[in-house]
């Protein structure tokens, strides 16, 4: 997904690994920083003018990898090139289907790709938000929260959670959805 100069992508984690280190080393990029045991890396340029995150998500079964900077833009092709990646369509696909695991997991990669919020993002959000299941409402909270923190703004998230604590009856399901709540009010808006 694509934001005037930020991008994310969700690509196979046993194909990034073997790939990432000699293509982003090949296009000038060098490791800064390491967190997490090693999970989440960041890359960037001689010139500090572009930077990608390599972050591994082994729960969702995929590495995501964003890129900041119109320098990075060759970088992110050549190893998007050799890795691929998961098309948007097929997470969104996944994702409507919500009574199934696969669905949860493809919300929750999506709600890390989210650069910049629209209608059909608070529609998605919704759709798991008003499930009869409350493992499925309780991971789309979770997915709310981390799309607001990864889009970098607030959005539609606020009026999502209220909507959901609304309609909330279990109490341990209403405490998490205060505390996102209180997390997303917390973030600045653009």
């Amino acid at each position: 997904m694509t934001d005037r100069g930020r991008w994310i992508y969700a690509v196979p984690t046993n194909e990034t690994k073997e790939h990432w280190s000699k293509t982003l080393g090949d296009h000038g990029f060098a490791v800064r920083d390491v967190e997490a045991e090693g999970k989440v890396e960041k890359w960037t340029n001689a010139g500090a003018t572009a930077s990608l995150v390599v972050l591994e998500r082994e729960d969702l079964d995929v590495t995501l990898v964003e890129a900041e900077g119109g320098d990075a833009v060759p970088a992110l092709g050549a190893l998007l090139a050799k890795t691929g990646f998961f098309a948007q369509s097929t997470l969104l696909e996944s994702a409507l289907d919500v009574a199934t695991e696969d669905a949860r997991k493809a919300l929750l990669t999506l709600a890390h790709m989210v650069v910049a919020w629209d209608d059909d993002w608070a529609d998605l959000f919704l759709l798991h938000l008003a499930s009869p299941d409350p493992i499925v409402r309780h991971d789309a909270v979770t997915a709310v929260t981390v799309a607001a923190m990864v889009a970098r703004d607030k959005g539609p998230a606020e009026e999502l959670l209220a909507e959901a604590a609304r309609r909330e009856t279990y109490p341990k399901l209403k405490e998490t959805i205060d505390d996102a709540r209180r997390c997303v009010a917390a973030l600045a808006s653009s």
